[in-house]
């Protein structure tokens, strides 16, 4: 069974890790959500490090709604990410929140994220 956490390893925690793959990388749009995305270098292989994996920065703007909104697609989106994680390739993703967002549930987040998948391994974003 996967673990159940979204651990830190696999997050975007600071401004600067937003901008600068919001600015360099390449970004694209698709339904209730918007991406940008940079390639990862590999890491080594070692005892306890699988390598290069996935970050995922979430950002849901108050232009979407309040609070308890926000907080809402907050969830649902870092649950969806948490489910597909494993799926995602080594990549620095930073997932932006649109307004059609606060219809989605976890299921249509994941779907979109499968998506994003497909097209980030293609190249064509």
């Amino acid at each position: 069974m996967p673990p159940c956490n979204f651990p830190k390893t696999a997050r975007l925690l600071r401004r600067a890790q937003f901008t600068s793959i919001r600015e360099g990388g390449r970004n694209f749009a698709d339904g209730p959500l918007a991406a940008s995305f940079t390639p990862r270098e590999p890491a080594p292989v070692r005892q306890g490090n699988p390598g290069a994996v996935a970050r995922v920065g979430l950002t849901v703007s108050s232009k979407v709604g309040g609070a308890v909104v926000r907080n809402r697609i907050r969830r649902r989106l870092r649950e969806a990410v948490r489910l597909e994680l494993d799926t995602l390739p080594a990549v620095d993703l930073v997932i932006v929140a649109r307004a059609s967002s606060t219809r989605a549930s976890v299921a249509d987040f994941r779907s979109w994220l499968r998506r994003a998948s497909a097209r980030i391994r293609k190249g064509s974003a």
